[in-house]
């Protein structure tokens, strides 16, 4: 049985979300951050980052949300990670740019301007928050070209790029990021949402919490 550590983040959602799609029979740990539990000599046991989430499968651990996907999806030997070599490229190509570029710019939107308030952790840096915003405008104008005569992103299939996108990509709600000039971004993001994987995992999350 597969078992995920993980914490009410966009990182451990990703693997959720995969989870549920995979309906896989599965646990989840909740690690308390705010206890320091990732802290703690048990976890650091499991990884030697000390960041959620992290897989324990057959007595192996592996952490960083991307190679979790990886592993389910192959594991289960499931079509959200296809076998052919090129469309498997084309899966791996969206995960790196959602890790990389937008995922990174709605990440530092939602630390300055929801956590930090929220945590006391000082002052909103504006100049990062307008950096953020003017290069996630840049990366939803690529990704509403690349969703032309597409209902997903690679391969015209659902996939773990989509589920993984989309843990990175729901931040927009949040920070009521506008997206009306991205209207097949925005049915992008709510399709993904009407998925019933999602719903479990969520569901999942709030029970543990």
């Amino acid at each position: 049985m597969y078992r995920l550590h993980g914490f009410y983040t966009q990182n451990s959602l990703k693997a959720l979300y995969v989870l549920e799609e995979l309906g896989v029979d599965f646990e989840f740990h909740y690690v308390d951050l705010f206890k320091g539990e990732h802290r703690g000599e048990a976890f650091r046991r499991m990884t030697p980052v000390g960041k959620v989430p992290v897989l324990e499968h057959d007595g192996s651990y592996l952490f960083e949300s991307g190679a979790i996907c990886r592993y389910l999806a192959n594991a289960e030997r499931s079509p959200l990670y296809p076998a052919d070599p090129k469309q498997r490229a084309q899966v791996d190509q969206w995960l790196d740019f959602f890790a990389n570029h937008i995922g990174r710019w709605l990440t530092t939107l939602y630390f300055e301007r929801l956590l930090k308030p929220q945590a006391g952790l000082g002052p909103t840096n504006e100049p990062a928050c307008e950096e953020a915003e003017r290069f996630a405008h840049q990366q939803l104008k690529m990704l509403e070209r690349s969703l032309e005569g597409s209902e997903y992103l690679a391969n015209n299939a659902l996939s773990i790029a989509d589920l993984f996108g989309f843990a990175l990509a729901e931040q927009i709600w949040e920070l009521e990021f506008p997206v009306d000039d991205y209207p097949r971004v925005k049915a992008w993001l709510e399709r993904i949402a009407a998925r019933d994987c999602v719903a479990r995992a969520r569901a999942r999350l709030a029970a543990a919490m």
